[in-house]
Protein backbone atom coordinates (compact mmCIF):
# COMPACT_ATOMS: atom_id res chain seq x y z
CA UNK A 1 0.00 0.00 0.00
CA UNK A 2 0.70 3.81 -0.57
CA UNK A 3 0.92 6.27 1.93
CA UNK A 4 -0.65 9.69 1.01
CA UNK A 5 -0.24 12.66 3.71
CA UNK A 6 -2.94 15.30 4.15
CA UNK A 7 -1.61 18.76 3.35
CA UNK A 8 -4.02 21.97 4.53
CA UNK A 9 -2.76 23.63 1.43
CA UNK A 10 -4.39 21.51 -0.78
CA UNK A 11 -7.14 22.60 -2.62
CA UNK A 12 -9.97 20.07 -1.37
CA UNK A 13 -8.12 19.99 1.77
CA UNK A 14 -12.12 20.33 2.70
CA UNK A 15 -13.18 17.20 1.43
CA UNK A 16 -10.69 15.44 2.45
CA UNK A 17 -10.89 15.80 6.16
CA UNK A 18 -14.73 15.29 5.30
CA UNK A 19 -13.78 12.45 4.07
CA UNK A 20 -11.75 11.35 7.09
CA UNK A 21 -14.25 11.95 10.06
CA UNK A 22 -17.28 10.34 8.02
CA UNK A 23 -14.91 6.89 8.59
CA UNK A 24 -13.91 7.76 12.34
CA UNK A 25 -17.49 8.82 12.84
CA UNK A 26 -18.91 5.53 11.29
CA UNK A 27 -16.59 3.40 12.92
CA UNK A 28 -17.44 4.72 16.79
CA UNK A 29 -21.23 5.04 15.85
CA UNK A 30 -20.91 1.03 14.81
CA UNK A 31 -19.19 0.53 18.33
CA UNK A 32 -21.76 2.96 20.57
CA UNK A 33 -24.65 2.77 19.01
CA UNK A 34 -25.02 6.22 19.87
CA UNK A 35 -26.06 8.69 16.56
CA UNK A 36 -24.82 11.61 17.95
CA UNK A 37 -20.77 9.94 18.57
CA UNK A 38 -18.56 10.97 15.89
CA UNK A 39 -16.07 13.26 14.70
CA UNK A 40 -16.53 16.61 13.26
CA UNK A 41 -14.19 17.68 10.16
CA UNK A 42 -14.07 21.47 12.00
CA UNK A 43 -12.61 20.03 14.73
CA UNK A 44 -10.22 17.68 13.11
CA UNK A 45 -8.86 20.52 10.56
CA UNK A 46 -8.05 22.53 14.20
CA UNK A 47 -6.41 19.33 15.22
CA UNK A 48 -4.04 19.24 11.68
CA UNK A 49 -3.41 23.19 12.18
CA UNK A 50 -1.07 21.95 15.30
CA UNK A 51 0.01 24.15 18.31
CA UNK A 52 2.65 24.63 20.79
CA UNK A 53 1.95 21.92 22.32
CA UNK A 54 1.67 19.12 19.35
CA UNK A 55 2.15 18.40 15.68
CA UNK A 56 -0.35 16.41 13.78
CA UNK A 57 -0.74 14.17 10.13
CA UNK A 58 -3.23 12.67 8.78
CA UNK A 59 -2.27 10.03 6.39
CA UNK A 60 -4.01 7.69 4.40
CA UNK A 61 -3.37 3.94 2.81
CA UNK A 62 -3.87 3.13 -0.82
CA UNK A 63 -3.71 0.25 -3.24
CA UNK A 64 -3.31 2.83 -6.03
CA UNK A 65 -0.13 3.76 -7.45
CA UNK A 66 -0.60 7.30 -8.42
CA UNK A 67 2.90 8.88 -9.33
CA UNK A 68 3.23 12.39 -8.21
CA UNK A 69 5.36 14.50 -6.60
CA UNK A 70 6.80 14.16 -3.14
CA UNK A 71 5.29 16.54 -1.21
CA UNK A 72 6.07 17.25 3.38
CA UNK A 73 7.91 14.53 4.83
CA UNK A 74 8.58 12.93 1.65
CA UNK A 75 5.16 11.60 1.09
CA UNK A 76 2.95 12.24 -2.02
CA UNK A 77 -0.12 14.37 -1.11
CA UNK A 78 -3.24 13.30 -0.90
CA UNK A 79 -5.86 14.58 -3.22
CA UNK A 80 -10.04 14.01 -3.09
CA UNK A 81 -9.29 12.24 -6.19
CA UNK A 82 -8.12 9.48 -4.40
CA UNK A 83 -10.95 9.06 -2.03
CA UNK A 84 -12.76 6.27 -3.52
CA UNK A 85 -9.68 3.88 -3.18
CA UNK A 86 -8.47 4.50 0.55
CA UNK A 87 -8.24 1.10 2.88
CA UNK A 88 -6.80 2.82 6.08
CA UNK A 89 -6.21 6.45 7.51
CA UNK A 90 -3.78 6.79 10.07
CA UNK A 91 -3.79 10.15 12.37
CA UNK A 92 -0.31 10.99 13.70
CA UNK A 93 0.10 13.35 16.85
CA UNK A 94 4.13 14.56 18.47
CA UNK A 95 3.95 15.84 21.22
CA UNK A 96 6.38 19.14 21.54
CA UNK A 97 6.90 20.06 24.70
CA UNK A 98 7.47 16.98 26.47
CA UNK A 99 7.61 13.23 25.76
CA UNK A 100 9.66 13.81 22.47
CA UNK A 101 10.41 10.62 22.42
CA UNK A 102 6.56 9.14 21.87
CA UNK A 103 4.62 8.68 18.67
CA UNK A 104 1.06 8.83 19.02
CA UNK A 105 -1.57 7.11 16.65
CA UNK A 106 -5.05 6.17 15.99
CA UNK A 107 -5.99 3.88 13.07
CA UNK A 108 -9.77 3.88 11.39
CA UNK A 109 -10.61 1.89 8.29
CA UNK A 110 -12.34 4.04 5.77
CA UNK A 111 -15.83 3.27 5.83
CA UNK A 112 -15.89 1.22 2.71
CA UNK A 113 -14.27 -1.49 3.55
CA UNK A 114 -14.84 -1.21 7.74
CA UNK A 115 -16.50 -4.56 8.98
CA UNK A 116 -19.56 -4.40 10.83
CA UNK A 117 -19.98 -5.08 14.33
CA UNK A 118 -18.39 -8.61 14.83
CA UNK A 119 -16.82 -9.28 11.85
CA UNK A 120 -13.11 -9.77 11.71
CA UNK A 121 -10.82 -6.84 10.61
CA UNK A 122 -9.48 -6.94 7.61
CA UNK A 123 -5.54 -8.01 7.99
CA UNK A 124 -3.52 -6.11 5.53
CA UNK A 125 -4.94 -2.22 6.05
CA UNK A 126 -3.62 -2.82 9.82
CA UNK A 127 -0.20 -4.33 9.25
CA UNK A 128 0.31 -1.55 6.73
CA UNK A 129 -0.74 1.10 9.07
CA UNK A 130 1.91 -0.46 11.63
CA UNK A 131 4.34 -0.46 8.94
CA UNK A 132 3.68 3.12 8.52
CA UNK A 133 3.52 3.75 12.06
CA UNK A 134 7.24 1.88 12.74
CA UNK A 135 8.83 3.80 9.75
CA UNK A 136 7.16 7.31 11.17
CA UNK A 137 9.30 5.98 15.09
CA UNK A 138 12.23 5.89 12.79
CA UNK A 139 12.21 8.62 11.24
CA UNK A 140 10.89 11.38 14.01
CA UNK A 141 13.32 9.23 16.35
CA UNK A 142 10.32 8.91 18.32
CA UNK A 143 10.92 5.41 19.89
CA UNK A 144 8.08 4.44 21.98
CA UNK A 145 4.72 4.25 20.24
CA UNK A 146 1.34 4.68 21.44
CA UNK A 147 -1.81 3.43 19.48
CA UNK A 148 -5.01 4.32 20.35
CA UNK A 149 -8.03 1.81 20.19
CA UNK A 150 -11.34 2.35 20.92
CA UNK A 151 -14.04 -0.52 20.94
CA UNK A 152 -17.27 -2.63 22.25
CA UNK A 153 -16.92 -2.14 26.23
CA UNK A 154 -16.41 -5.42 28.16
CA UNK A 155 -14.62 -6.70 25.20
CA UNK A 156 -10.86 -6.90 23.87
CA UNK A 157 -9.73 -4.76 20.66
CA UNK A 158 -10.38 -6.95 17.38
CA UNK A 159 -6.91 -5.68 16.52
CA UNK A 160 -5.39 -7.31 19.38
CA UNK A 161 -3.79 -10.46 17.79
CA UNK A 162 -2.59 -8.30 15.25
CA UNK A 163 -1.10 -5.37 17.83
CA UNK A 164 0.29 -7.91 19.77
CA UNK A 165 2.42 -9.80 16.95
CA UNK A 166 3.91 -5.99 15.83
CA UNK A 167 5.11 -5.92 19.21
CA UNK A 168 2.43 -3.92 21.29
CA UNK A 169 0.78 -4.63 24.90
CA UNK A 170 -1.84 -3.21 26.46
CA UNK A 171 -1.17 -0.51 28.72
CA UNK A 172 -3.81 1.49 29.26
CA UNK A 173 -7.69 1.54 29.45
CA UNK A 174 -10.62 4.16 29.76
CA UNK A 175 -13.99 3.83 29.39
CA UNK A 176 -16.42 6.17 27.53
CA UNK A 177 -19.92 6.14 29.26
CA UNK A 178 -22.91 9.21 29.09
CA UNK A 179 -25.69 10.14 31.66
CA UNK A 180 -29.04 12.03 31.40
CA UNK A 181 -28.13 15.36 33.94
CA UNK A 182 -32.03 15.16 35.41
CA UNK A 183 -32.40 13.56 38.48
CA UNK A 184 -28.86 13.63 39.69
CA UNK A 185 -29.91 16.54 42.15
CA UNK A 186 -27.05 18.88 41.27
CA UNK A 187 -25.90 21.44 43.80
CA UNK A 188 -23.39 23.80 43.28
CA UNK A 189 -20.92 23.59 46.84
CA UNK A 190 -20.52 27.11 48.32
CA UNK A 191 -16.74 25.73 48.49
CA UNK A 192 -16.49 25.73 45.11
CA UNK A 193 -15.11 28.41 42.39
CA UNK A 194 -16.39 28.44 38.93
CA UNK A 195 -13.95 29.79 36.21
CA UNK A 196 -15.05 30.54 33.03
CA UNK A 197 -12.83 29.35 29.65
CA UNK A 198 -9.77 29.29 31.78
CA UNK A 199 -9.84 32.90 32.92
CA UNK A 200 -8.56 32.44 36.20
CA UNK A 201 -7.86 35.42 38.55
CA UNK A 202 -4.57 35.73 39.51
CA UNK A 203 -4.81 33.76 43.16
CA UNK A 204 -7.01 31.40 41.25
CA UNK A 205 -4.47 30.79 38.69
CA UNK A 206 -1.78 29.76 41.13
CA UNK A 207 -4.18 27.02 42.94
CA UNK A 208 -5.44 25.83 39.39
CA UNK A 209 -1.28 25.75 38.42
CA UNK A 210 -0.45 23.40 41.20
CA UNK A 211 -3.73 21.35 40.84
CA UNK A 212 -3.14 20.78 37.00
CA UNK A 213 0.25 19.56 37.64
CA UNK A 214 -0.26 17.38 40.20
CA UNK A 215 -2.67 15.98 38.15
CA UNK A 216 -0.02 15.37 35.43
CA UNK A 217 2.12 13.42 37.92
CA UNK A 218 -0.41 11.10 39.47
CA UNK A 219 -3.28 10.47 37.51
CA UNK A 220 -4.18 6.82 36.64
CA UNK A 221 -2.24 6.25 33.26
CA UNK A 222 -1.68 2.30 33.66
CA UNK A 223 1.71 1.31 32.16
CA UNK A 224 1.80 4.04 29.76
CA UNK A 225 5.32 5.68 29.39
CA UNK A 226 4.83 9.52 29.88
CA UNK A 227 6.58 12.69 30.92
CA UNK A 228 5.16 14.93 33.87
CA UNK A 229 3.30 17.85 32.29
CA UNK A 230 5.04 21.30 33.30
CA UNK A 231 2.39 23.87 33.43
CA UNK A 232 3.74 27.19 33.50
CA UNK A 233 0.72 30.17 33.71
CA UNK A 234 2.00 30.76 30.23
CA UNK A 235 0.72 27.30 28.75
CA UNK A 236 -1.85 27.31 30.39
CA UNK A 237 -3.08 30.49 29.45
CA UNK A 238 -2.46 29.36 25.52
CA UNK A 239 -4.24 26.40 26.35
CA UNK A 240 -7.40 28.98 26.96
CA UNK A 241 -6.70 30.54 23.47
CA UNK A 242 -6.69 27.34 21.81
CA UNK A 243 -9.66 26.02 23.56
CA UNK A 244 -11.45 29.17 22.54
CA UNK A 245 -10.25 29.22 18.91
CA UNK A 246 -11.40 25.51 18.84
CA UNK A 247 -15.51 26.71 19.41
CA UNK A 248 -14.85 25.46 23.06
CA UNK A 249 -16.06 26.88 26.30
CA UNK A 250 -15.46 25.58 29.43
CA UNK A 251 -16.68 25.78 33.41
CA UNK A 252 -14.07 25.00 36.22
CA UNK A 253 -14.95 24.31 39.60
CA UNK A 254 -12.25 24.47 42.23
CA UNK A 255 -12.65 23.12 45.82
CA UNK A 256 -11.17 25.03 48.66
CA UNK A 257 -10.21 23.63 51.53
CA UNK A 258 -9.19 26.70 54.08
CA UNK A 259 -6.90 29.17 52.11
CA UNK A 260 -5.68 26.36 49.25
CA UNK A 261 -7.53 24.10 46.06
CA UNK A 262 -7.77 20.32 46.62
CA UNK A 263 -9.65 19.37 43.45
CA UNK A 264 -10.86 20.61 40.18
CA UNK A 265 -13.77 19.38 37.71
CA UNK A 266 -14.13 20.56 34.22
CA UNK A 267 -17.35 21.05 32.16
CA UNK A 268 -16.82 21.11 28.37
CA UNK A 269 -19.22 22.12 25.21
CA UNK A 270 -17.69 22.85 22.31
CA UNK A 271 -20.27 25.38 19.21
CA UNK A 272 -20.23 22.22 16.93
CA UNK A 273 -21.69 19.82 19.28
CA UNK A 274 -25.47 18.96 19.63
CA UNK A 275 -26.80 21.95 22.13
CA UNK A 276 -27.84 18.99 24.28
CA UNK A 277 -24.55 17.32 24.61
CA UNK A 278 -21.51 18.34 26.92
CA UNK A 279 -18.36 16.06 28.47
CA UNK A 280 -16.92 16.15 31.88
CA UNK A 281 -13.69 16.94 31.78
CA UNK A 282 -10.65 16.29 33.90
CA UNK A 283 -11.80 15.73 37.49
CA UNK A 284 -8.97 15.75 40.48
CA UNK A 285 -8.41 15.35 43.69
CA UNK A 286 -5.47 15.93 46.01
CA UNK A 287 -4.73 12.43 47.60
CA UNK A 288 -4.75 13.85 50.65
CA UNK A 289 -8.39 14.89 50.40
CA UNK A 290 -9.50 12.02 48.65
CA UNK A 291 -11.85 9.81 50.54
CA UNK A 292 -14.22 12.42 51.64
CA UNK A 293 -16.71 13.62 48.51
CA UNK A 294 -14.68 15.91 47.36
CA UNK A 295 -15.20 14.63 43.71
CA UNK A 296 -19.17 14.16 44.14
CA UNK A 297 -18.87 17.87 45.21
CA UNK A 298 -16.69 18.88 42.17
CA UNK A 299 -18.68 17.66 39.52
CA UNK A 300 -22.12 18.25 41.20
CA UNK A 301 -20.61 22.02 41.08
CA UNK A 302 -19.56 21.80 37.62
CA UNK A 303 -22.74 20.23 36.40
CA UNK A 304 -24.80 22.60 38.25
CA UNK A 305 -22.87 25.74 36.36
CA UNK A 306 -23.03 24.04 33.38
CA UNK A 307 -26.75 23.77 33.54
CA UNK A 308 -27.35 27.47 34.28
CA UNK A 309 -24.38 28.35 31.78
CA UNK A 310 -26.14 26.13 28.51
CA UNK A 311 -29.67 25.65 29.21
CA UNK A 312 -30.14 23.24 26.30
CA UNK A 313 -28.00 20.56 27.67
CA UNK A 314 -29.37 17.16 29.02
CA UNK A 315 -26.88 14.93 28.37
CA UNK A 316 -22.67 14.62 29.59
CA UNK A 317 -20.18 12.48 28.09
CA UNK A 318 -17.49 11.19 30.07
CA UNK A 319 -14.25 9.29 29.33
CA UNK A 320 -12.75 8.11 32.39
CA UNK A 321 -9.53 5.35 33.63
CA UNK A 322 -11.26 1.93 33.88
CA UNK A 323 -11.05 -0.25 37.05
CA UNK A 324 -11.22 2.71 39.35
CA UNK A 325 -13.76 1.80 42.43
CA UNK A 326 -14.62 5.84 43.02
CA UNK A 327 -15.40 6.44 39.37
CA UNK A 328 -17.44 3.43 39.16
CA UNK A 329 -19.12 4.00 42.24
CA UNK A 330 -19.66 7.92 41.05
CA UNK A 331 -20.78 6.21 37.39
CA UNK A 332 -23.28 3.92 38.99
CA UNK A 333 -24.88 7.19 41.56
CA UNK A 334 -25.18 8.74 37.78
CA UNK A 335 -27.00 5.70 36.12
CA UNK A 336 -24.20 6.04 33.20
CA UNK A 337 -24.50 4.23 30.30
CA UNK A 338 -21.19 2.55 28.99
CA UNK A 339 -20.96 3.35 25.39
CA UNK A 340 -17.25 2.12 24.60
CA UNK A 341 -13.88 1.35 25.86
CA UNK A 342 -10.60 3.00 24.85
CA UNK A 343 -7.18 0.63 24.89
CA UNK A 344 -3.70 2.30 24.87
CA UNK A 345 -1.20 -0.06 22.97
CA UNK A 346 2.33 0.48 23.66
CA UNK A 347 5.41 -0.66 21.87
CA UNK A 348 8.91 0.47 23.28
CA UNK A 349 12.02 0.42 21.02
CA UNK A 350 15.36 1.39 22.13
CA UNK A 351 15.56 4.49 24.27
CA UNK A 352 16.71 7.30 23.08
Amino acid sequence: MHALLYSPRSADAEEVVGAYAFSATLAIQDITGDPHSGLTASHMVKRLEGSAESQAFLFALTDVAAPRPLGAHGYPELHASDLADISAWVFVSLPLLEDTGIIEATITLDAAIAPLPGEPVPREPWVEALSLIDALSTTTHRPTRHLWDTHSPGADSPAAELLATAGYSRAYRETQATFALDGLGLLDSPTCTIVRNMDFAADDLAGFQSLITSASQDYPRGELTLDTVNWTEARIRDASARLRDRGGNQLTALLRAGDHFIGLAEAVHYDVDDDTLMELGLVYVLPDARGQGAATQLISSALSAARAEWSKVETCYASVPSGSEPVERLLHAANAEIMSSSTAWQKLTHSH
